[in-house]
């Protein structure tokens, strides 16, 4: 099992205002540099079930990840990815001083794609490119909504 653990603070954003765009599957998209397309199958309250189509390159290409998305509002978000792979990327969002916490959890098992192959796969070079997956979707979500929430509250005012 491969985990990846990253953490940002999100200024002057509330938890709501940060789980509001987390929750749309349809950003998870802009978020993501690798991501190339999101088809949501269906959609409920508090769930949905994704195909997402992620780039890994090489002779990988665009692959198709099946799972569900759940989320509980305004605290966590969590995509469980069934096919290819296990995978769980996990969002967790706390109220901070002027801002938010939010920590973005990856966990993944690749023995179920790979076989026994799986343990040739260099765990610091998966856990780097996730990593940086990450780090990207929290700057480019930090970036997004401070600006956004910014410009919303001076139009309110």
């Amino acid at each position: 099992m491969i985990n990846v653990d990253r953490r940002s603070y999100i200024e002057n954003a509330t938890p709501e205002e940060v789980f509001e765009a987390l929750s749309d599957p349809t950003r998870i998209e802009q978020l993501l540099p690798r991501m190339r397309k999101v088809e949501v199958k269906s959609r409920q309250a508090n769930q949905a079930h994704l195909v997402t189509h992620m780039s890994l390159g090489g002779i990988f290409g665009t692959i198709p990840c099946e799972g569900d998305l759940h989320w509980v509002e305004p605290h966590e978000i969590i995509f469980k990815v069934k096919t290819p792979l296990p995978l769980e990327t996990r969002w967790t969002l706390s109220p901070a001083f002027n801002g938010t916490d939010l920590q973005a959890t990856m966990s993944m098992d690749l023995r179920p794609m790979l076989g026994p192959m799986a343990a040739f796969v260099p765990t610091d070079a998966v856990v780097d490119m996730v990593g940086k997956e990450l780090d990207h979707a929290l700057k480019e979500m930090s970036t997004r909504l401070s600006a956004s929430v910014l410009r919303e509250r001076a139009v309110a005012a």
